[in-house]
């Protein structure tokens, strides 16, 4: 039978009720790669806010209900799995959600993604209070674990803090080391983000590089990618299972989205709106120290063109 396109595929998800959203499996991670119109309908969030992002439903990892735990038990061990618990929309209406985890499997029999199916129950009369104290619960959860993880963000680029971006990519490192796989760094560096603060104020500027983090986070599909900010607000990001030209096309990409975002810079000396440039070290980890290396290398390629070469390019 011909396989059927991603296009035609996405016609039939968006013919049903049922909210519908494809996660990659594997890792501690699981990112979403697609959710139906009737996703945004049900939760409230949209395609950009929810493609290319970890999953909301493991969002609490402290005391977590049973159901979520049997949920990551089951996903993880690559089984079916279906529960009912309350969740909440974004705009912050009580919901009862009936949830169903099917793992999708490559033709060569590697599980690859898990399709998550959602559907609205209707909370009987003497089940309402019950509903209630089920979202109380989450909530309590969620903000434990929001007050847990603030040291992890970077407040003005709103990605993990750069010694937490090390701690957990030191770990995937190592992972790949004894699997064999491609990791790359890549190092994204603002072009005279420094003029652009000393026109329009930190404030603005802070803003400028939450945007370009947020573009280079949801260019990020796979499983275990990360992006965090090193301390000279340079955004750095931990690439899986591409190597160098793979990866240089994704930089090509990231670059020109970021450049179609129209952040004015009038007085910027590489152009009249804001671009970044790009430091990248791709390979198979050959130590516990390979993570180290490569961002040296990615930072040697960030190194200050000199003049002449910089005419020479503006030409």
């Amino acid at each position: 039978m011909t396989d059927l396109s991603r296009h035609i595929l996405e016609q039939i998800a968006s013919l049903t009720s049922d909210a519908v959203a494809v996660v990659a499996a594997g890792g501690a991670v699981y990112r979403v790669v697609y959710v139906n119109p009737a996703h945004e309908t049900l939760t409230g969030y949209t395609d950009a806010e929810t493609v290319g992002r970890p999953w909301r439903i493991f969002e609490a990892a402290a005391d977590e209900p049973a159901e979520i735990t049997n949920l990551r038990a089951a996903m993880a061990q690559g089984d079916p799995c279906a529960l009912t618990l309350p969740d909440v929309r974004k705009d912050g209406t009580a919901w009862l959600s009936h949830l169903e985890a099917h793992p999708v499997q490559s033709k060569a029999g590697d599980l690859r993604h898990y399709l998550i199916i959602q559907r609205q129950l209707m909370a009987s009369a003497g089940g309402e209070s019950g509903l209630q104290v089920g979202l109380l619960q989450r909530e309590l959860r969620r903000a434990r674990q929001k007050a847990a993880s603030l040291d992890r963000i970077d407040s003005a680029s709103g990605v993990f803090r750069y010694e937490y971006f090390l701690e957990v990519a030191d770990r995937d490192c190592r992972m790949a080391r004894r699997e064999q796989r491609l990791v790359a760094i890549v190092l994204f560096e603002v072009n005279d983000l420094d003029i652009y603060r000393e026109t329009f104020g930190s404030k603005a500027a802070d803003s400028c590089l939450r945007m370009i983090a947020a573009q280079v986070t949801r260019s990020l599909r796979r499983t275990g990618d990360l992006c965090g900010c090193d301390d000279s607000g340079r955004i750095i990001a931990l690439v899986h299972g591409q190597d160098s030209e793979q990866v240089a096309d994704l930089v090509s990409a990231i670059s020109a989205d970021i450049r179609r975002l129209g952040l004015h810079n009038p007085r910027g000396r590489s152009g009249r709106y804001i671009t970044v440039r790009a430091g990248v070290a791709a390979g198979t980890p050959s130590s516990n120290r390979y993570l180290e290396d490569l961002i040296g290398q990615a930072r040697v390629q960030l190194a200050p063109e000199p003049p002449t070469a910089r005419r020479t390019a503006q030409a």
